[in-house]
């Protein structure tokens, strides 16, 4: 296989004979990748490191995202951070979080002492497959087109970019409603008071795989207000821009063993990981809205953003469903979306390289395919170091606790006073869940909370748990909050709680509630009398982030109902057609973690409103 005009074209080649061959061949020297290179050098292996740019780490020293936000610890990346730092103490220039130049030194030094040959500057443009096996690549660089073969591959790309060319299955990029990822930001770094520091916020969206897409963003984002100000001054000096986007979501192979949101929800949890992912689901999309259901129910019925979660990331995860030699290593393993914003940590992504390298290595000494290792032969390698540690398997852990450690993980509750209790109280997202954990068995208590009258947190919050059961005897307690518009926010998480009043539009909408398409239709084009009430500032900051979110919230309501009763769809597209065409249509919502940088969400409105209109007009041609 090899790319033309960025598409992979099949080239027939008889008895390829390759003048250097390699045991590993490591694509992208990245986050994932430089650890990966490194780890498989250090066992001995001979490895072949290719990065398109002109240093190894990533997004940790070229992207310039110097520090760490979550993750679980352990692992080789630990021990060279520790060399950074001690670097950084003996005169070099201070940098707060963890040195970038210095740790591209390091990298460097140690993949030099293992024996890495790196090749800088080199962009992957050919794969050598025999069946399900790549037997070697072909790159293009400083000395031109070259090739050499390899026993294993390990395709730390980033957008697995040498899976899509040998054919591996991907899943669809982004979410199912527009396939829209991820904000990508695109860090600035300056000098203040002698200290490089660095800083970064979402900079917009961007398709990284669409060439002239990507290079608008480069631009764009290097020109916005938060990098260029109008002045520098003595106090924060301009050092430059970071020459790599902060991406943080693009393709996911079709793995062995996909590992989905749905999968942690239900307990479906691998036996045997090669690490522990760890973090909050950390969505960087305002519209949510327009996320899947399962993430609704999570982050705003429940409004449980702020809850950690450690996921057990299993070896075929890491390996493109049906091949024998190769492996991802990156945010590209075999998650989805939605589970996508929690496995994609800069400490999880070098522990995912590392854990490749091992089993890279197991395979090539024991002469196995990847799909056939020993679990017991992986284990004590990936214990070795931290990369497996099975302390950092914490389950779920809630952030708001102010308890020691141990008592901040989550222990759904099961009895049905407590559940009460919580449900009563200004937190009740650990109690809502545990509702829908609980299921059938305390719908009748649930039914019986919703209509008391003297506790209204106790009622209103009942009902929630009744939606995500699909009880109708929800409905009435819904209807009057979203009357009401109720500004109430809950305290669950630590910050991106969800205001109570849009928060049951979307529950309304799951249960297809006829009797409110009016008063959605009504709100759609009432945005002068939303104003923002809201006390979590860092989540809506103006008076149109605030009707935004009723807005997108009414919106998908509307479709969700439709879908259930198509009489109405000819009042939506009549009412929000001709609103969303209107040239000058535009509602702003402010970028993470800024509260004046404002983006436009009328393209992605129009896009999934015209969207939806065509689907319902092609099925409506279907049945005449």
């Amino acid at each position: 296989m090899q790319r033309e005009q960025g598409t992979a074209v099949p080239v027939q080649v008889e008895n390829r004979l390759f003048q250097q061959t390699y045991d590993l061949i490591v694509v992208g020297l990245g986050t994932a990748g430089a650890i990966a290179a490194l780890t498989a050098a250090s066992k001995g292996l001979r490895v072949l490191g290719l990065e398109r740019l002109h240093a190894m780490g990533g997004a940790g020293t070229i992207g310039a995202v110097v520090g760490y936000y979550y993750g679980s610890k352990g692992g080789l990346f630990e021990e060279i951070d520790k060399q950074v730092q001690q670097l950084d103490s003996v005169g070099f220039t201070k940098a707060g979080g963890v040195n970038a130049e210095l740790k591209k030194y390091v990298l460097e030094q140690r993949c030099l002492e293992a024996g890495v040959s790196v090749r800088y500057e080199c962009a992957v443009i050919g794969a050598y497959l025999e069946g399900s096996t790549v037997q070697g690549v072909r790159w293009v660089g400083p000395s031109g087109v070259e090739e050499a073969g390899c026993r294993m591959l390990i395709d730390a790309s980033g957008d697995a970019e040498v899976c899509a060319m040998i054919g591996a299955a991907m899943l669809l990029p982004g979410r199912l409603v527009d396939g829209k990822m991820q904000p990508y930001s695109h860090p600035i770094v300056s000098v203040q008071n002698d200290v490089v520091r660095a800083f970064y916020t979402d900079s917009g969206y961007v398709d990284q795989t669409q060439d002239n897409e990507l290079t608008q963003a480069i631009m764009q984002s290097a020109c916005m207000p938060t990098h260029l100000p109008e002045q520098f001054d003595e106090s924060r000096k301009f050092l430059k821009l970071a020459p790599q986007l902060g991406i943080r979501e693009g393709r996911f192979i079709r793995a062995e063993e996909q590992v989905t949101f749905a999968d942690v929800l239900n307990d479906r949890l691998s036996p045997q990981p090669l690490l522990y992912a760890y973090s909050n689901m950390d969505n960087h999309n305002k519209d949510i809205a327009f996320e899947s259901v399962q993430q609704q129910d999570w982050a705003v019925a429940a409004s449980l953003w702020g809850i950690t979660i450690s996921v057990p990331i299993p070896l075929g995860a890491l390996i493109p469903q049906g091949f024998d030699n190769v492996l991802v290593a990156g945010r590209a393993l075999g998650v989805d979306h939605d589970l996508a914003s929690c496995v994609r940590m800069k400490r999880d992504m070098q522990k995912c390289g590392e854990a490749a390298a091992l089993a890279a290595y197991v395979a090539i000494s024991e002469k196995q395919s990847l799909r056939s290792i020993d679990y017991e032969q992986l284990r004590p390698l990936l214990l070795e170091n931290g990369c497996l540690n099975p302390s950092n398997h914490f389950g779920m852990k809630d952030s708001m606790s102010t308890q020691d450690d141990q008592n901040t993980i989550v222990s759904w509750m099961t009895d049905h006073e407590t559940i009460k209790e919580g449900l009563a109280s200004i937190r009740p997202g650990i109690a809502i869940w545990s509702s829908r954990r609980e299921g059938a068995a305390i719908n009748a208590s649930l039914r019986e909370w919703v209509t008391q009258q003297e506790d209204e947190n106790l009622r209103r919050h009942s009902a929630f748990a009744l939606a995500l059961q699909g009880d109708a005897a929800a409905i009435p307690v819904l209807r009057e909050i979203m009357r009401e518009r109720d500004t109430f926010v809950p305290r669950t998480s630590r910050k991106y709680n969800q205001v109570r009043g849009y928060a049951s539009i979307y529950l309304l909408g799951l249960l297809g509630d006829m009797e409110i398409v009016p008063e959605l239709l009504e709100i759609i084009h009432s945005r002068e009398q939303f104003v923002n009430l809201s006390t979590d500032v860092e989540f809506i900051n103006h008076d149109d982030e605030y009707f935004f979110q009723y807005f997108s919230f009414s919106l998908m309501a509307l479709f969700r109902i439709a879908e259930r009763n198509r009489g109405v769809r000819a009042a939506i597209i009549k009412t929000i057609g001709p609103l969303v065409s209107e040239p000058d249509f535009s509602i702003m919502v402010t970028m993470k973690p800024t509260k004046d940088l404002d983006f436009d969400m009328a393209g992605t409105i129009r896009r999934i409103v015209n969207e939806r209109f065509a689907q319902w007009q092609a099925e409506e041609s279907a049945v005449h």
